[in-house]
């Protein structure tokens, strides 16, 4: 479809009170763009989407978008070829020439038990935003919160932002000061998506950081990990991707829970390597915990300073690259001693 044919054309240009009053505060900028837009060339009886998406300066994408959502609203009706503009006098009594004032109620605090976080949906669907910005500026604390958190993102908040910081606060029960932290946290690392900074709110409001104090130790121990992950990165001469969650997870295990020394792990990335062609982290576990149970049953168990290079990198196959991983990793289990022989054989 290259173009939308306009009924019911109107000869003015002209914008109802509700849709200001009701619709305009909730809806993203590039929507509001698209609907005056049509508003303004409704009297032309027809419209392209290159044109609209000409206008707007947006991706015709956006303007199908916007068209869908206006729909979805009950303020347009959009199928195939054709828009329709509804009249929203008649279904919004606040369409007149004296505007209505919409009324607004505090948001309602929540009480479900369950927060776990869900990718999937965001509790600040349930807020309005209309709701929200009213508490917000009439209580100076939050209009400071909300302002701080504006200049730490480095942009305007939109409606959207304003309800999922809200429920922080009111869902949450994280306290102010929490927030900002979260935030500095967030943009320290460069992870400004509302929804990734709600991922991690949720998760702090599920380990009991719910103090500026607890707030700040959790962040100084991810800065550390943090640093602790780039220079094992420079020293596994890992370059163009970062570790993956599993990666991470058995790096900092080795360091914190394994109490493995660097020179442990190092030698365990040589052999990796020198065997495998590559950085493979199960392999180098089962290397390190086979040295530590070892060192813990009081053997004497030293790692080979020599292993011969295998032809391990030349196996051109994913899959058989994986079954030799499972064979070298339980005759390690069995016996360390063995590594570079069973490569080769």
């Amino acid at each position: 479809m290259d173009s939308v044919r306009i009924k019911n054309a109107s000869s003015s240009f002209s914008v109802c009170n509700a849709f200001v009053d009701k619709y305009m505060k909730d809806a993203n900028a590039s929507f509001v763009k698209v609907y005056l837009y049509i508003l303004r060339h409704s009297a032309s009886g027809s419209l392209s989407l290159d044109s609209i998406s000409e206008g707007c300066n947006l991706l015709k994408s956006d303007v199908v978008s916007a068209l869908k959502y206006w729909s979805k609203e009950g303020i347009i009706s959009y199928a195939s070829d054709e828009l329709e503009i509804h009249s929203l006098s008649s279904n919004d009594n606040s369409c007149s020439d004296s505007a209505e004032s919409v009324v607004d109620e505090s948001p309602k605090p929540f009480t479900q038990p369950e927060r776990k976080f869900q990718s999937n949906y965001s509790v600040a669907s349930n807020y309005r935003a209309s709701d929200v910005i009213k508490t917000v500026s009439s209580n100076e604390s939050l209009a400071h919160l909300f302002a701080i958190i504006s200049q730490l993102l480095n942009k305007s908040l939109t409606a959207t932002d304003y309800k999922t910081i809200y429920s922080f606060i009111d869902y949450l029960k994280l306290p102010e000061q929490v927030v900002i932290v979260l935030f500095e946290y967030c943009v320290s690392i460069k992870k400004t998506s509302m929804r990734y900074i709600e991922s991690i709110a949720f998760a702090w409001h599920d380990r009991g950081i719910n103090t500026p104090e607890l707030a700040l130790k959790f962040v100084k121990e991810k800065t550390g990990e943090s640093s602790l992950l780039s220079e094992y990165k420079k020293k596994f001469k890992i370059s163009g991707r970062d570790f993956s969650d599993t990666e991470e997870e058995m790096l900092l295990a080795w360091i914190n829970e394994c109490k493995a020394s660097d020179e442990l792990i190092m030698k365990a990335y040589d052999i990796t390597v020198l065997n495998t062609g590559k950085v493979l982290f199960k392999y180098m576990d089962a290397i390190i915990r086979d040295e530590l149970s070892h060192s813990n049953r009081g053997e004497k168990h030293s790692l080979p300073s020599n292993v011969k290079k295998s032809n391990f990198r030349n196996y051109p196959k994913d899959e058989q690259i994986s079954d030799i991983e499972k064979q070298m990793i339980e005759k390690m289990m069995s016996q360390y001693g063995g590594v570079s022989d069973a490569v080769d054989k």
